[in-house]
């Protein structure tokens, strides 16, 4: 087999959404298989940390009678309540769980949120 008609053929096959051809001519027999799969050499990585609801329920920035003081970009303290879930008129603290910057708050007040889903992401110091 003569390598123009190499070319051609993994050119074709490049074009197509086949995994593995098999070409005869003759007495000449080539059998192609191209990988697909992406290789896992790179792997995503975080340093931000979730801040998940403690349970099913209304989520409120602030306990009622209270100001919300939370936003976006505000250096927290581990420890500090960041909002409350009310369920059944009882608060859930919603409590920062570790020193660093609140990147990302992915929660409106009055929203109705579920048990371990993603309030706020924090970057640690």
């Amino acid at each position: 087999m003569d390598v123009k008609t190499l070319s051609k053929i993994t050119k074709w096959m490049e074009s197509t959404d086949l995994e593995e051809v098999t070409w005869k001519n003759g007495g000449d027999k080539i059998s192609l298989k191209v990988n697909n799969t992406p290789e896992p050499h790179s792997k995503f990585s975080s340093s931000v940390v979730t801040v998940s609801a403690p349970s099913i329920g209304v989520f409120r920035f602030a306990r009622p009678g209270k100001a919300n003081a939370v936003k976006q970009g505000m250096t927290v303290k581990k420890g500090a309540e960041l909002g409350v879930v009310e369920a059944a008129k009882e608060f859930k603290p919603v409590s920062a769980p570790v020193d660093g910057n609140l990147k990302i708050v992915s929660v409106e007040d009055g929203q109705t949120v579920e048990y371990g889903q993603p309030l706020f992401f924090i970057e640690p110091r």
